[in-house]
């Protein structure tokens, strides 16, 4: 089956994230009383992702299809908080966090032909229940790179 997403991850500073994106974080960071993840970060990523094909007809009806057909995920390590900020041209920037001691990884159940990342489950930010998030990755060196640092965070955070 062809892949969903074209996707690339890369390292990337804290000091080169562009300003919507940092006002975005700043301001959820406020409302959810975290502090200055910015300045704590200790490690950031940048996953872009182009979509390769119109979502099924089923997720457009059912208004779960992404909106965007490009987007770009951060996912960004301040201990003791895993930050995730999503930005796209019509979903705007969206930033979610969780505790990274109180997170679990589970492998995607998406074949890896179709995407490779990993569902993140965790009490997000502003809610009283867990929920999951798939966190799609470049299936490259860098996007493998970062499964394992966030691998490696959550373990040690859960540890410690």
């Amino acid at each position: 089956m062809d892949p969903l997403y074209k996707r690339t991850s890369r390292a990337c500073e804290v000091s080169a994230i562009d300003e919507p994106l940092r006002a975005g974080i700043a301001a959820h960071a406020e409302h959810h009383q975290l502090g200055d993840v910015l300045g704590r970060t200790g490690w950031c990523f940048e996953t872009s992702s182009v979509r390769l094909r119109k979502p099924g007809l089923l997720a457009r009806l059912m208004g779960s299809a992404d909106p965007d057909t490009a987007h770009r995920t951060l996912t960004l390590v301040t201990p003791p908080v895993l930050l995730i900020v999503v930005e796209g041209e019509k979903r705007g920037v969206h930033v979610r966090s969780a505790r990274l001691d109180a997170v679990s990884l589970a492998a995607s159940r998406l074949s890896a032909d179709i995407d490779f990342g990993v569902g993140v489950t965790g009490q997000w930010s502003g809610s009283t229940e867990g929920a999951s998030f798939y966190l799609g990755f470049g299936d490259d060196t860098e996007g493998h790179r970062l499964l394992d640092a966030l691998r490696t965070a959550v373990t040690e955070a859960k540890s410690g």
